[in-house]
């Protein structure tokens, strides 16, 4: 887990990227209309504020936005980027005297020709020390220190229609997300200053590789929960969970798990808890779209969500980033869009 905490700021950006929120991509039956809309306002969580974006249209106009607006650093850690309209902002931003900061995953070919171009207009592009069977699976902006979005989308081509959560945030959160990325810096071998960690209440910033906070906390809310677990992930694969779910759906917690069609382990997930009790559907897809989440939400109160596929990789090997946050308004948002996924997926 990472600290500090200093500043809180909540701008009128906040409050005009709320009606980009509620575009769900895919229009559902009436039952699902008449599930929990998304707040009007920013969710208050303790000492921090949180717009949920849980789809591709939110999380783009708000990435848009704060590009737009930003007006002393952009601080940015992608796997994927393949987006020259938001290089173009990039590039903008660089040109009115902001310091933007890149963290590139090396690895991902299909990114290099932005990185390049980015690089090519002066700016800072630094390449993460990947090695061997691992990636720098990072989705991080921050802008001006003090606003964040974060969670599992890509600035890919596709990415807009897939099906991602993310968050945009200010408060202590933010402070804690700036120092996984100068501690990603100084692992590329730049020279970055860290503050000492300081405790959040409500949300934990999570990394693994360096660490396995992810999984460690995935499986802590799998054993606390009493209730609910509900999931919608891109790849189910890693035993330890597979294990701690099928032990929950026995013992009463109601699971669900709604997985992407387009990854084999997913179908032995399946196998391996459907005989436990869990309710599983694959994914139906409206047309080329990814469920690409990763987010669990426990018993309608935790939500885990961010970078991190649940599988042995994702887990170990690769450098992931999730928030773990204690907050039922954020549960209530992300789950009235996993109930929708549910209801279009029926078998």
């Amino acid at each position: 887990m990472y600290g500090p905490v200093h500043r809180l700021r909540l701008p009128l950006l906040l409050l005009a990227l709320l009606a980009a929120s509620c575009a769900p991509g895919r229009t559902p039956p009436a039952v699902a209309l008449a599930l929990p809309a998304i707040p009007t306002a920013p969710i208050v969580s303790g000492a921090d504020r949180l717009v949920p974006l849980p789809d591709g249209p939110s999380a783009f106009s708000a990435i848009e936005a704060e590009l737009r607006h930003a007006k002393q650093s952009i601080d940015l850690e992608l796997y994927e980027f393949q987006r020259p309209d938001l290089a173009a902002l990039l590039l903008d931003a660089h040109d009115r005297g902001v310091a933007v900061t890149a963290i590139e995953d090396p690895s991902e070919r299909s990114s290099r020709p932005i990185w390049a171009e980015l690089e090519q207009g002066g700016i800072r592009v630094v390449a993460f020390p990947v090695e061997r069977l691992t990636i720098d699976h990072v989705k991080l902006l921050i802008v001006d220190g003090v606003e964040a979005i974060v969670g599992g989308i890509n600035w890919g081509t596709h990415s807009p229609v897939n099906h991602d959560f993310d968050v945009l945030a200010t408060g202590p959160v933010v402070d804690n997300l700036e120092r996984v990325f100068r501690q990603d810096l100084a692992l590329a071998g730049q020279a970055a200053p860290l503050s000492p960690p300081l405790a959040d209440r409500q949300i934990q910033v999570l990394v693994t590789h360096p660490g396995e906070g992810i999984r460690a906390a995935a499986l802590a809310a799998i054993g606390a929960a009493q209730q609910s677990i509900d999931i919608e992930m891109f790849v189910l694969s890693d035993p330890l969970v597979l294990d701690a779910l099928a032990s929950a759906a026995r013992r009463g917690v109601r699971v669900r798990a709604i997985l992407d069609p387009t990854q084999p382990q997913n179908a032995a997930a399946i196998a391996q808890l459907q005989p436990s009790g869990a309710l599983m559907r694959s994914y139906v897809q409206a047309g080329d779209e990814l469920l690409h989440a990763k987010v669990g939400i426990f018993d309608r109160q935790i939500v885990l969500f961010g970078s991190c596929n649940w599988s042995r990789s994702g887990f170990t090997r690769n450098h992931e980033l999730d928030l773990l946050v204690r907050d039922a308004t954020l549960a209530g948002v992300f789950l009235s869009r996993l109930e929708q996924d549910w209801v279009l997926s029926a078998p």
